[in-house]
């Protein structure tokens, strides 16, 4: 059977998170735009691979990801998702326990999804 784009969006989401866990910026390069837009929670944005806090793990570093809930909307060669998430963590080196809403925008290019915008907040 055929994968549908809402399949291969959710496993390639699935793969970010695990690489976000690990910190393994190979991987995640991979799948971020290089100039990747992201709003954290405390409305600070973030342009571009490079910038993105996950670069230093003295900065932000996970524990764990668990998806709650998911929803994907696809547009021709755009890709909306909305997910739950409970993260653990430390930021700046503070333990953390939260529970967040994300929102992600995907866009097909090249031959491939890639993550061109996130936005994040936290409950």
């Amino acid at each position: 059977m055929a994968k549908t784009h809402e399949d291969v969006i959710a496993a390639t989401e699935d793969l970010m998170l695990k690489a976000l866990a690990k910190a393994d910026l190979v991987a995640l390069s991979k799948m971020l735009h290089p100039d990747v837009i992201y709003t954290n929670e405390n409305g600070e944005v973030f342009k571009g691979l490079k910038n993105l806090q996950i670069n230093d793990v003295n900065v932000l570093c996970f524990d764990a990801i668990h998806v709650v809930e998911r929803s994907i909307s696809v547009f021709n060669n755009v890709a909306i998702v909305n997910s739950f998430e409970k993260r653990t963590g430390r930021y700046l080196g503070l333990y953390f326990n939260s529970e967040y809403r994300l929102t992600r925008t995907w866009k097909f290019i090249g031959n491939k999804w890639m993550l061109i915008a996130t936005s994040a907040v936290v409950f």
